[in-house]
């Protein structure tokens, strides 16, 4: 066990000086804060998960820290990123581990947790745990927690819930997130920190209010420490500060986008990034209403088709707390209309496969009295999805594909749709 603790000493203090210059100034503030409670107010993609990853993984292997570390995010793909991040750091520094995959459904959500147990560390084998956001996964745990990109988690009140009692026994609670709107549980959270940090500008602060040390990052600080250059460093660009704000400020489209994503500053849309005001002038009796009726799903998408140039269309799969939806929308000229939209909740698998086969053999009447077929069906194939994508992008060859909703993929679908919707209002 000596020979084991001699090892790790020696190679922490040798890759200490290779990875201490990688660290911006905000993120080396995180990784020398040693608060019980943190809670970080942050831009977008500024490396937060990265150096959390890195603390929780020297925490352990120093000695110091040997209680089991529980992380959540919003996003499977983030979890997984998270993880691989983890199992990076234990490369680097020469050890060894043990990783677990384990997925399942609670109450029809998937979920996703990796294992990683790492080697014997002052007489116990600290375990790692990277999970997608699962209240019920939280309880009945014991020791550190990290809760990243809070203001998405689909249940956050729960999940808060659930996680604080886990660092009863002296474990630490880590916050990291952007804003979703002023209604948030994060942003609940950090109004009441900033209370017991500066009472005097943000008032006093209850009995009850969270307390933790609050750090906060925008992108404007992350730019102004060296966020820019080290992205041209990696991606082998030669932009100057300003030539990155502003195109950040380009992809967002709007400029309450930007403030949120990147400002650090909550929509007052109670988290809604489609707003009744501006989806009103997009409701049109011309567009289908949903039904579970699947003639009635055809019938729509047929008496509609006749004017457009085109129709794809998208689904979703759920099963029970989820529902499974085909939304299928024409496209004429630049403009788009619902066409059909079939919701079937509790329905078999095989019930599903046959509802898309059916939307995909239908023969539709477009304009200029062309016969044509649906051209493009993407389909979730993340969680429950997978294997039905799978068959039929082998059935529909070109006319079907699985997409795995990632957070890049949410980002980019969601800021086009938006700046249509806004375009249209």
């Amino acid at each position: 066990m000596k020979g084991i603790a001699r090892k790790l000493a020696t190679t922490l203090v040798a890759t200490a000086g290779l990875v201490s210059h990688m660290w911006l100034p905000y993120q080396q503030a995180w990784i020398e804060d040693d608060s019980d409670t943190k809670i970080w107010e942050k831009s977008r993609r500024i490396g937060a998960d990265y150096c959390e990853s890195f603390c929780c993984v020297t925490e352990r292997l120093d000695g110091s820290n040997t209680s089991d570390y529980w992380y959540s995010s919003a996003d499977e793909s983030a979890a997984l990123e998270f993880g691989e991040y983890v199992k990076m750091w234990l490369q680097l520094y020469n050890m060894a581990a043990e990783v677990v995959m384990q997925q399942g459904l609670d109450d029809g959500k998937d979920w996703l947790k990796m294992t990683i147990t790492l080697p014997q560390i002052n007489g116990r084998r600290p375990r790692i745990t990277v999970m997608t956001s699962s209240p019920k996964r939280f309880r009945s745990k014991g020791g550190d927690i990290c809760l990243s990109e809070l203001a998405f988690h689909e249940q956050a009140h729960e999940m808060w819930k659930a996680a604080v009692p886990v660092a009863t026994w002296g474990g630490k609670i880590r916050i990291i997130s952007s804003h979703n709107g002023v209604d948030s549980v994060f942003n609940q959270l950090i109004e009441q920190a900033r209370k017991h940090e500066d009472p005097e500008l943000y008032g006093e602060p209850k009995s009850t209010d969270f307390k933790a040390s609050v750090h906060r990052v925008d992108i404007y600080d992350a730019v102004n420490q060296g966020l820019c250059e080290r992205i041209n460093e990696v991606s082998g660009s030669n932009k100057s500060r300003d030539e990155f704000i502003a195109d950040l400020m380009a992809m967002c489209a709007t400029g309450e986008v930007f403030d949120e994503e990147f400002g650090c500053i909550p929509s007052k849309q109670s988290g809604s990034y489609f707003p009744h005001a501006l989806l009103t002038p997009c409701v049109s009796p011309r567009c289908a209403v949903p039904t579970d009726d699947l003639d009635t799903f055809i019938a729509d998408i047929k008496a509609r088709s006749t004017q457009c140039d085109r129709v794809s269309g998208g689904s979703d799969i759920g099963r029970k707390s989820d529902r499974f939806v085909i939304w299928v929308w024409g496209r004429s000229g630049s403009k788009r209309i619902t066409l059909g939209v079939l919701v079937y909740q509790n329905r078999d698998f095989d019930v599903m496969e046959h509802a898309i086969n059916t939307l995909m053999s239908a023969r539709l009447m477009l304009a200029g009295s062309r016969v044509l077929r649906v051209s493009l069906l993407s389909i979730d194939e993340t969680g429950l999805g997978m294997q039905l994508a799978e068959r039929m992008e082998k059935k529909h060859r070109g006319r079907a594909e699985g997409i795995t909703m990632s957070t890049a993929v949410k980002e980019d679908m969601f800021t086009r749709l938006r700046a249509g919707v806004e375009e249209l209002s």
